[in-house]
Order: structure tokens, then C-alpha cells, then sequence
């Protein structure tokens, strides 16, 4: 894709495209909820795996791509993608967990978003490698994620029945003490589903003298996590 004719209308798609790929998220993560309880299918509690039934059973699956309405739309989720090249190592500082691409990408392998999954149980080990383990690789040098939009995601799956939204203000607390220097706004609950299900979040962020936004996703899968005998 060219571009629009004017910049307004170009910022306006990339909004719509990210909004576009929270929005899918939900609702496949809500599919696979559904499914699963319905099947009676347990999903292993470990993150990749989590990740992967998601990716490959709903958000790559063209059959729920066209019934959620993402079919036709060119956005492809690719998973365990290395970031950020370090010349002098030959190495990759980073690796995304998904890597959101449009056909933009084409045309510019910087355009893309990207999604960090961590699991949250409410405990305070887990909290803290979502901050430490998952948000500071957006905002702290050396940067081991790029944000050519200065926008991402996290998303946190929540695999223990806790009230995890009020587990999101255990992570603000601990956001505070370990960003405070460089947060502008600090985690803050914006969508919020009456079940419980799911909450949505943002924070903002002065990264390299430009204003980051992370969104955070926190979906409560705990009813279909595999319990350990």
C-alpha cells in the first residue's frame, strides 16, 4: 500500500489497523475459550504453548479470520521472529513472541507491530516478570523490541482465578517503582468486561525522546489451564 494523499488519513489507518489487532485478539482468545470449555480441552500452563494454541487455531486459522472479519484484511501474525540486529555481535538482542505484519511490511521490514505474552497468577514472581521480563524490553536500553509506531502490546494470560483486576493495580505498584523515571502514564484499566473475562489497558512511556504506548491485554484463561497433579 502507497499511502493516503495526506498524513491525517495515514495515521487514521494505522489507528484502525492496531485497534483492528487488539480487537482480534479478544475475540479469539474468547473463541478459544469457548471452545476449549465446550471440548473439554485443557491447555498445558506454559506461555509458548498458550501462545501457540492461540496463534495457530484462531489467529492464523482462516476459518475464524473470516468469521471474527479479518479475512481479506492483510495482517499476518508471525511468531518467534528475532529483533533488533547488533552489528558488532552478529547476534539478535531480541525475540518477539508474535510479530503482527501488513502488507506494508513489504515495502518497509520496519512496519509491524508486536505482541509479549506473559502468564499471570497473581503471584508476585509473575508480576514481576511482566514488568521486568516483558514491558522493560519496549522501553529499556538496550531495547530488545523496536516500535517504529511507538505503539505495542503486551498481553498478559491469566491462568490462575484470581481477581486479576485487582492484580493490575499489584503490577501498577510495582510498574511505579521500577519505571517511575521514565513512565508517563502508568498501567491504566480503560475497558473492563462484566464477566470478568478479560480487561484492557495502556500505559505511556519516554523512550529515546519519543512518546511510547504499550496496550495491555489481561484475558482470563484459568478455566481451560491444565492443573498440575
Amino acid at each position: 500500500m502507497g499511502g493516503f494523499s495526506t498524513q491525517s488519513l495515514n495515521l487514521e489507518f494505522k489507528q484502525s489497523l492496531y485497534e483492528l489487532i487488539v480487537t482480534a485478539l479478544v475475540k479469539c482468545s474468547d473463541l478459544m475459550k469457548k471452545d476449549c470449555l465446550a471440548n473439554n480441552t485443557k491447555v498445558a500452563n506454559h506461555e509458548e504453548k498458550i501462545r501457540n494454541h492461540l496463534l495457530e487455531n484462531y489467529l492464523e486459522n482462516d476459518n475464524v479470520r473470516l468469521m471474527i472479519g479479518l479475512s481479506g484484511i492483510a495482517i499476518r501474525f508471525m511468531p518467534e521472529t528475532p529483533e533488533n540486529y547488533a552489528p558488532s555481535t552478529d547476534t539478535y538482542i531480541g525475540r518477539a513472541d508474535i510479530k503482527v505484519v501488513s502488507i506494508n511490511f513489504f515495502s518497509n521490514n520496519k512496519d509491524y507491530y508486536i505482541i509479549e505474552f506473559k502468564r499471570i497468577d497473581g503471584s508476585n514472581v509473575l508480576n514481576e516478570k511482566y514488568i521486568n521480563e516483558g514491558i522493560c524490553r519496549f522501553v529499556i536500553d538496550p531495547l530488545k523490541y523496536s516500535s517504529y509506531h511507538h505503539k505495542n502490546i503486551m498481553f498478559g494470560f491469566v491462568v490462575k482465578n484470581i481477581d486479576f483486576i485487582l492484580n493490575v493495580s499489584e503490577i501498577a505498584k510495582l510498574h511505579e517503582d521500577k519505571l517511575n523515571d521514565i513512565t508517563i502514564t502508568n498501567i491504566t484499566v480503560l475497558e473492563r468486561e462484566e464477566k470478568q473475562d478479560y480487561c484492557l489497558c495502556e500505559s505511556y512511556y519516554n523512550v529515546r525522546d519519543n512518546v511510547l504506548q504499550l496496550s495491555h491485554i489481561f484475558y482470563n484463561f484459568s478455566s481451560i489451564i491444565k492443573i498440575k497433579s
